[in-house]
């Protein structure tokens, strides 16, 4: 080697260790720099070259540790002049940005994808899809990559750096000892998507139940997915595709129940008899019931509320103690750290319930989405175009899940949907074209999709669903 600092620039003993480890291993180390030999058979009997070893570790580590803290040094100056100048750091921006002249400028292109890809989330478009409608357009990624994938999609819609926000970091990735340094640099870069916008993604990405995922075939995804469950094993239902009609048709049927797992529910549901059942039971509910739901937001403030009136206390109590503090009072000192700690937990939890509240403010209006979701059915019933089916199914089943809990199927009762539980609720009319049985508990109406089912079964449901 060139010198031994090429080998190790760590201290003095761990770089020795790691001479010696080789040494012990046969291995001869000579040094270019200084024609030393450092071999099992010389250090036995001249240990002159251990001498010049120590010092030469001792010189690289004293080098390396000035070199990081000017380093470090010069970065944290850099950081202090980012939060106040709002400065570029380095020529590293977000993929829509870059750095032209000192400052971020926004790449239009990639604005407008950015923007597409929010819109898409909150039409109910999940990453998988987004990524696969980019890729069959044609649209290049932001690194020349092979393609768009779902975990590019999710860095998107996970930045806040769309709303203009830069986090500095500590540490690196490599030595897994990254961490955020500070708070949140605001309006550092040019905000691209509105705060409303960016939390109704969030928004509806946290709406999507974890067994919504799968695939959903050309025509988009039907109505069901990641709502029905069988009643008797709590399992999900899935897609038994028996053909094209008018001889087959695609069911949705019990997962254990398939796999022979001990399920005894052999029922199938026809989907496209179920979907239109679905529909017509959403159309029933009255709208203006939803128009001024805002309890959920108003407990939301509440608790906010009292959280900052907590911390703005233990905040005064912390500015008392700094006399004592600073004479040494140990029970002080020990005292203000607790209190720090505390309000560094309050302040975590303000940010997740204004977090939760911001979402909850960009909830689409419920009043709107059953609206909506008939018309969608309407335009789903004339369309031919397979492109245009299968978006308007994917906004359909987007609106279907901000309503519906879940549908439990049953092999006696037939399918029940369970609304999300609201109050008040209020039947606007009865359909004409169907009848349904229905039932409402503590807010949450219980409606069974399945027709013309004897009294005598309807009985037994009411009881079960009690």
């Amino acid at each position: 080697v060139e010198s031994l600092d090429r080998i190790s620039r760590e201290t003095v003993m761990d770089a020795a260790t790691r001479l010696f480890a080789l040494v012990r291993a046969g291995i001869i180390v000579v040094t270019l720099s200084d024609g030393q030999e450092y071999s099992e058979e010389r250090l036995r009997t001249d240990w002159t070259p251990l001498m010049f070893s120590l010092i030469v570790m001792a010189r690289a580590h004293e080098e390396s540790r000035i070199k990081s803290e000017r380093v470090g040094e010069a970065w944290r100056q850099k950081k202090v002049v980012a939060r106040r100048e709002k400065k570029p750091l380095t020529p590293r921006c977000p993929e829509w940005l870059e750095v032209r002249d000192g400052k971020f400028v926004k790449r239009a292109e990639r604005v407008a994808l950015v923007q597409r890809v929010f819109t898409e989330t909150i039409d109910g478009f999940g990453r998988r899809e987004i990524a696969r409608r980019l890729n069959s357009e044609g649209v290049p990624t932001f690194r020349s990559g092979k393609g768009w994938h779902t975990s590019s999609i999710a860095k998107i819609i996970e930045s806040r750096a769309v709303l203009g926000e830069y986090q500095p970091h500590t540490g690196t990735h490599r030595n897994r000892n990254r961490r955020p340094d500070g708070d949140p640099i605001l309006d550092y870069y040019p905000p691209i998507i509105e705060s409303g916008t960016f939390w109704q993604a969030r928004g509806a990405i946290q709406g999507r139940r974890q067994n919504a995922a799968g695939r959903t075939g050309m025509s988009g995804p039907h109505l069901f997915q990641g709502l029905a469950r069988c009643a008797h094993c709590s399992s999900p239902m899935h897609i038994l595709n028996k053909g094209k009609p008018p001889k087959g048709s695609i069911y949705l049927a019990c997962s254990d129940n398939i796999r022979k797992v001990g399920c005894e529910n052999d029922r199938r549901w026809r989907v496209d008899a179920m979907e239109p059942l679905l529909i017509a039971a959403i159309d029933m509910m009255d709208q203006s019931a939803f128009n001024n739901e805002n309890q959920e937001v108003g407990q939301l403030r509440a608790k906010a509320e009292a959280i900052k009136t907590q911390i703005a206390d233990f905040e005064q109590r912390q500015r008392s103690l700094i006399p004592l503090v600073e004479i040494g009072d140990d029970t002080a000192t020990s005292r203000s750290v607790d209190l720090a700690r505390s309000i560094r937990r309050l302040k975590k939890d303000l940010s997740a319930i204004n977090d939760e509240m911001a979402i909850a403010s960009e909830r689409p209006n419920v009043a709107d989405a059953i609206a909506s979701a008939a018309s969608i059915s309407a335009r789903l019933d004339i369309s031919a175009d397979i492109q245009e089916r299968r978006e308007l199914r994917t906004r359909l089943r987007s609106i279907v899940r901000g309503i519906v809990d879940n549908v439990i199927f049953h092999q006696r009762f037939g399918a029940t949907t369970f609304f999300i539980e609201r109050r008040p609720f209020r039947i606007r009319k009865r359909q004409d074209l169907y009848v349904f049985s229905m039932l409402l508990e503590h807010g949450q109406p219980k409606v069974l999709l399945d027709q013309n089912v004897p009294n005598a079964v309807l009985d037994d449901w009411a009881q079960w669903c009690i």
